[in-house]
Parts: structure tokens; sequence; C-alpha cells
């Protein structure tokens, strides 16, 4: 018997990570596969539509990641819901793993594996946290990963690089909030599902071997402008100004600007900030729809 899931990809133009991250689902054994393409090019489309056992949704634009992804999920048929990024390769019975963690904790809404950078043998991260600076990470970055026949690992939250949901709690927790574009989206899906009471664990028999933003480094000036804005919104979204600076981007401190300031340069990575924080301060009806109805939290989570 196939199992009990249903896969969304969200795609545009991936290449031959695609393909390979496609492979590697198709031995996972899963009731369907959905590819959402944002728009690739026509060779790339044509390839996935000649490919068989997965169902292929074409948008005529590229409309970043959440709604895409939303409307795979709303597509969707089987009871666990797994998102997989298109330069994401699953080893062989990760889902299973996964389906089997939540179909024997009750109390889990979402779990995911422990995916390994492109190198395969440090950890990308094995589940959301945050740093000192307000800022959401992949819990285990540059480490070794833990021991595959290790217990379930609580974490605060999960990434939407290879995670499984209960898809009904998905579906009512409203999906990633399409006013995020692409980014952070699964950060703040994370903090709403815990308010609800929600928790999360990381399953370590779960591998995975994630290229790392192969999408946004075509365009890594547009993917800051958006991480930067983002972080900003879910801030607002989701925790009591009180507990973080005012101005949690301000350009002129520089370690706020971290890995944007090495990959764009200092000056362009200054502008980036300043704009993206511009930008985010005007609340969407969306934003504010989700402050009125969600009591603040007092903390940042552990």
């Amino acid at each position: 018997m196939p199992l009990p899931v249903s896969i969304v990809v969200v795609n545009l133009d991936g290449g031959e990570l695609l393909f390979e991250a496609l492979d590697a689902l198709g031995r996972q054994g899963a009731e369907e596969i959905l590819v959402v393409d944002n728009g690739s090019r026509p060779a790339e489309v044509s390839r996935l539509e000649a490919r068989s056992g997965l169902a292929l949704i074409r948008l005529a634009e590229n409309r970043g990641f959440a709604a895409p992804a939303n409307l795979g999920a709303r597509a969707a048929r089987a009871p666990f819901l797994a998102f997989v990024n298109n330069d994401c390769v699953l080893a062989d019975g990760y889902l299973g793993a996964c389906v089997s963690a939540l179909s024997g904790n009750p109390g889990l809404t979402a779990v995911q594996g422990a995916v390994l950078a492109g190198d395969g043998r440090s950890v990308d991260g094995w589940g959301v946290g945050w740093s000192e600076r307000a800022e959401a990470v992949q819990l285990g970055h540059g480490e070794v990963p833990p021991p595959p026949s290790g217990p379930l690992l609580p974490v605060p939250g999960v990434s939407a690089t290879a995670v499984l949901f209960r898809r009904e709690a998905f579906l009512a927790a409203g999906g990633f909030a399409e006013s995020f574009f692409a980014w952070y989206e699964d950060v703040d899906l994370s903090l709403r599902l815990r308010r609800a009471g929600a928790r999360f664990a990381c399953v370590p028999a779960a591998r995975a071997r994630h290229a790392g933003t192969a999408t946004g480094r075509r365009r890594p000036a547009e993917r800051w402008s958006h991480l930067f804005a983002n972080r900003l919104r879910t801030l607002r979204r989701n925790f009591d100004p009180a507990v973080f600076p005012a101005h949690p981007l301000r350009p002129a401190a520089g370690a706020s600007l971290g890995p944007a300031a090495e990959e764009l340069g200092w000056p362009r990575a200054h502008a980036v900030a300043l704009g993206a924080t511009r930008a985010a301060r005007p609340f969407r009806e969306e934003d504010r729809a989700v402050l009125a109805a969600l009591p603040p939290l007092r903390e940042l989570p552990a």
C-alpha cells in the first residue's frame, strides 16, 4: 500500500536538481506527488509533462512559494502533507519514518528529518529555532548530524525544506501566509500553530540532502529583500513588540546583515536591508487580521 502522503513540490526552473529530487520522491512510495510550477522555461515544463507518476499544476507566473504551496495543499488528497524543496533529495525511507513518528505521537502536528548540506556530511538544519537577535535559524547548521537511531528531538518549529504535516491541521491554520511570497512563511506558520498547542519534532532516522536556495541564488538581492522584510513581518505578526527592538533590522548593526553582507557586499546589503525594512512597515490586511485574532506571545519560544 502507498504511504498516505501527498507530496507538494513548488518549482521554478529547478533544472537537474529538480529531477534528481523527483527521482528520490518517486522511491518514497507516497500516494501522490504534485508539482506546482511557477512558470518555468518551456523545456522544463515539457519534461515535467512527460514524466509519469506526478500531477502538474501550472501557473503563468512566479508566485513565490507560499501561494503555490497552499494551492498544492488544497489539491492534495492524503491525510499527511509533505512539502519538499525542488533542490532537496530525500533518502529512501524519509517519509516512511516521518509518517511513523506522526502516527505514533498524536500530540505532534508536523515533523521533519535531519536535512544535511549539499556535501552530505554536515547539517543544513533539523528544525527551526531562534537566535539572540530574534532571527529564525536552522538548528544544528554546520554541525554533525544526530545519530539515526536516536529518539525524536522536540523542536520549536519546522522548515518547509522537507516537512510532513497533518494535512487537516495545516489547512485549519490557513496554510502559509501568502503575503510572505517566499522565505519565513514556514517560521510564521510554526508560530501560529504553536499558539494553538501544536508541537513539532525532528526524526533523526529520516535523512535528506539539500543543495540550498538554488532558486534564490539566481536573484540574491531579491532573496535577501524578502528575508529581511519577512523577518520583520514575522516578529510583528507573532510577538509582543516589547520583546524585540523597535527596529530589529537596523542596517547600521553589521551583525544583523551577516551572510547578506558576504554575498552582496556591505554597501549593497545595507541598502537592501534598509529598503526591505521600510517596505515591511505597512501591514497588509492579512497581517492585521492575524494580529487582531491572536494574543501576543510574551517571550520567544525556546
